[in-house]
């Protein structure tokens, strides 16, 4: 798979003029004031800002518009406001010409700029030194100068183009100047009906002033004329590579961009590169919709789009993804939304665009979009594994070389393990040469890539190469570092999500509702999808070719498939395996929490249905802080490990790679049966694993489990952790007896009532106490919100500890019912940040 197009720069979402490397200036004009010095910034980096000449007192300003907010002068009076912007050259502004400038930007000219005979709009004729060139209009028409180094006129054209400037209109115009071709060439754009006009190519002679030191000034010359109107996105290059198809390109596919528009409900210049719903007054709309630029589309195969967002589960989301493509920029297909997976639905063509809804339940929160990649997945060549033979990708995922004198094909796959291949090729044989480590290798519709390459020579002198590649799914161990974070009574999308932050890969479909409350300290994104696996349960899938990770309850299906003696089952192997069998299982959370006081004092779960006998050990719980939750995962876990393992290694083959035999196809994860009548088996059994041999499908050996429902593999070499008590987490429990914290709540046993608290709902029981003989109790009402609340005023510290001690009995949450508590944080500039600590 192929990464066609990425959509993540702040021009992308706005339709702003994009900076390249040959960017010597581009003012976006965002500001909404100038700064002190009077400046508006140079978004290239150079530092070429402009300085406003005549900004206090006059109609100058910075008004919200399309492209966010544009400059606009002389709107009263130009002669008499004569309100201009300079940019002081340092002597580097023409000093690489190269082969090509090109200069250019938007204008919105008054009644006055296109009805008098002389109006300045790009100018470094005011010098010091000499002017290399000068665009202006003149009677209302685009008009280009050029000069040498003694400062003669070497080209002076006005052109007669079919669009006719007028009062507010929005107009892109553009000059583009071959230095040693000595060739001309403009454009003039519509926004308001899309219409372009490009002028015939234009010859100059003589030599450009490539010494140049001439300030630039933008609607003024000679203090006597001036322009009258607005400017936004105005850039210079200098040994440009722009072309005239490269422009028009540009005004076409930024068209219908909204990400910087007043008018719009989304905001993509807050912050740059991602998009929000837009702020009025501190509170954001219940929704928006964004129009992103277009980009190429043109899909060798069918194509994906996978949204890279930030979001609070159940409350902000990016609702939405809908697109649109194009042949030529003008007509486009109707709306379509993509599919559940990302599958795109629109039809194929040369360019693409997107619409994306952002939806909020609470006005004082935000999702946040941050990418949008399309996806090119070319037809697979191989539809089943067996017979398939090793595709060799390119750089961008195309096909190089199909591998059809690979052998000894096996592809390795577990349920929540390992994902391998490897495969040898003679070393002579000529598509040898396209074989390199790192790069990618297809097999149906599973992506590797290769680490390693071994050539062999043996005692005959046959050299062979051996290759050995691994999922793609293993770069996430690579990701950048991840933060701890705390994940508080969330789903698993959650900190899937999280994980896949800034990796391409997107969050698939997650069927596991579980809820957990817990802290994350994994350091990458595919450590941190084993760890949600591990707590929350499921299947973890990777989708290579889509780049998506999918957390399901049960990843397979029960696919009818038989294997039985004689007909496809070659040699069986039955183990029950009782070394690890556990019936007493201690676990620890966060800083030595137990679940001893929801439990019967007990900080353990037992589960003598197979032994009677008590055989000790002890679940790895660091990352829990809820004690219910987890004693649920503790017996989740104590459920497995309290029964034999019994598993069933075949020597099979798999039938369904032969023609007629399409029905006794399976996978990875699927549910079949087993029946061997000498041994007396007859059983509905899980794959899960496989060594599935691609040349030789009969030579396939595979594992089965007769636990349907995966809970995570513990055998698997990255869970062995998991189930290893880790003391680096744990306090003694006497040490935190010990603990003698200062308490900032005043009256928290219920002593004095309800003194110092806001009550709703709660009474005070005097019979039922913990350290004292009071407390505080609540009876839930479905639909009903209770809560008791005090505010505290604590001294400034890095951290501060919430404790309670809570007793609940017969306790049944609702859909949406919560049990916990809820800060309120003030910080000193008064800005306020909530928090809820779920209990139950």
């Amino acid at each position: 798979m192929a990464i066609k197009s990425i959509l993540t720069n702040q021009e992308d979402f706005t339709g702003e003029f994009p900076v390249t490397s040959r960017t010597s200036a581009l003012w976006r004009f965002n500001e909404k004031t100038p700064d002190e010095n009077l400046q508006l910034m140079d978004s290239s980096g150079h530092g070429r800002h402009f300085t406003i000449s005549g900004w206090s007192g006059t109609s100058a300003n910075l008004i919200a518009g399309r492209f966010g907010r544009y400059f606009r002068q002389n709107i009263v009076n130009p002669t008499s406001e004569k309100t201009h912007l300079i940019a002081e050259n340092d002597g580097s502004f023409f000093s690489n010409l190269g082969e090509k400038i090109v200069v250019g930007g938007w204008i919105n000219p008054t009644t006055y700029s296109v009805g008098q005979t002389y109006i300045p709009i790009f100018n470094t004729r005011q010098g010091p030194g000499q002017p290399i060139f000068y665009v202006s209009l003149y009677q209302g028409r685009l008009r280009l100068m050029l000069y040498n180094s003694s400062g003669t006129l070497i080209y002076d054209q006005s052109e007669t183009s079919t669009i006719t400037l007028k009062n507010g209109g929005w107009y892109f115009i553009a000059s583009i100047i071959e230095v040693n071709n000595k060739k001309v060439q403009n454009i003039i754009c519509d926004r308001s009906d899309g219409a372009t006009w490009v002028s015939p190519v234009r010859f100059f002679s003589g030599e450009l002033n490539r010494e140049c030191i001439a300030n630039i000034i933008m609607g003024m010359h000679a203090n006597t004329y001036y322009y009258a109107g607005g400017f936004d996105d105005w850039f210079l290059e200098t040994d440009s590579q722009l072309t005239i198809d490269d422009l028009l390109l540009y005004f076409k596919s930024s068209l219908h961009a909204n990400g910087g528009d007043a008018a719009s409900d989304v905001d993509a210049l807050a912050e740059p590169g991602t998009v929000t719903l837009k702020a009025t007054d501190g509170e954001y709309p219940a929704s928006g919709v964004l129009y992103t630029r277009a980009v190429s589309c043109a899909l060798s195969g069918s194509g994906r789009v996978a949204v890279a967002s930030e979001y609070t589960a159940g409350v902000t989301s990016v609702s939405l993804v809908e697109t649109s493509t194009s042949d030529d920029l003008e007509e486009w297909s109707a709306w379509q939304a993509v599919g559940t997976s990302g599958e795109l639905q629109s039809p194929n063509q040369q360019y693409i665009r997107f619409r994306v809804t952002l939806t909020s339940s609470d006005p004082l929160k935000t999702p946040k979009l941050l990418e949008i990649q399309l996806h090119d997945i070319p037809k697979a060549p191989y539809e089943k594994l067996g017979f398939a033979r090793p595709v060799i990708l390119d750089k961008n995922g195309a096909w190089e070389a199909v591998l059809e004198n690979a052998f000894d094909i096996i592809v390795t796959g577990e349920v929540n393990g390992a994902d391998t291949l490897e495969f040898k090729l003679p070393f002579h044989d000529p598509k040898r040469s396209t074989l390199e480590n790192e790069k990618q290798v297809q097999i149906v519709n599973d992506i590797y890539r290769i680490r390693t390459l071994t050539d062999n020579k043996g005692e005959d002198g046959r050299v062979i190469t051996q290759v050995y590649a691994e999922a793609v799914f293993y770069d996430l161990s690579f990701s950048a570092e991840k933060e701890p974070r705390e994940f508080n009574a969330d789903t698993a999308d959650v900190p899937m999500q999280y994980a896949l932050l800034g990796t391409g890969w997107t969050v698939g479909n997650v069927t596991v509702t579980t809820k957990r409350t817990w802290q994350c300290t994994e350091k990458n994104a595919l450590s941190i999808l084993r760890a949600v696996q591990n707590i929350y349960g499921g299947d973890l899938v990777f989708d290579s070719a889509n780049r998506q990770v999918h957390l399901l309850t049960f990843s397979g299906t029960d696919s009818g498939a038989l294997f039985s003696y004689r007909k496809n089952l070659k040699s069986i192997q039955r183990v029950v395996d009782t070394r690890e069998l556990v019936t007493r299982l201690y676990a620890y959370g966060k800083d030595g929490l137990t679940f001893a006081s929801i439990n019967g004092g007990k900080e353990y779960v037992e589960d003598y249905t197979f032994s009677s006998e008590v055989r000790v050990s002890t679940l790895d719980c660091s990352s829990f802080t809820n004690p219910y939750q987890m004693l649920e995962y503790a017996k989740m876990r104590l459920a497995e490990y309290s029964k034999p393992r019994v598993s069933y290694v075949l020597s099979a083959m798999d039938l369904s790679a032969l023609t007629g035999y399409e029905h006794e196809a399976w996978k990875l994860g699927d549910i079949v049966t087993v029946d061997d009548k000498e041994l007396g088996l007859l059983v509905k059994t899980r794959v899960v694993r496989r060594q599935y041999n691609l040349q030789e499908p009969w030579k396939t050996v595979i594992e089965l489990s007769t636990k349907l429902r995966e809970l995570g593999d513990s055998s698997a070499q990255w869970d062995k952790a998991a189930d290893a008590l880790s003391s680096a987490e744990l306090i003694n429990r006497q040490e935190i007896k010990d603990m003698v914290p200062f308490n900032h709540l005043r009256n928290s046993r219920a002593d004095d009532g309800f003194a110092y608290w806001v009550n709703s709902g709660f009474e005070v029981d005097t019979e039922n106490g913990v350290s004292g003989t009071a407390s505080f109790k609540a009876v839930g009402v479905p639909g009903m919100t209770k809560s008791l609340s005090q505010t505290v005023y604590p001294a400034t510290r890095k951290s501060y500890t919430f404790s309670a001690q809570i007793a609940s009995e017969n306790l049944e949450k609702g859909e949406n019912g919560q049990v916990g508590v809820e800060i309120v944080i003030e910080y000193e500039d008064g800005t306020t940040e909530t928090r809820f600590i779920d209990l139950i």
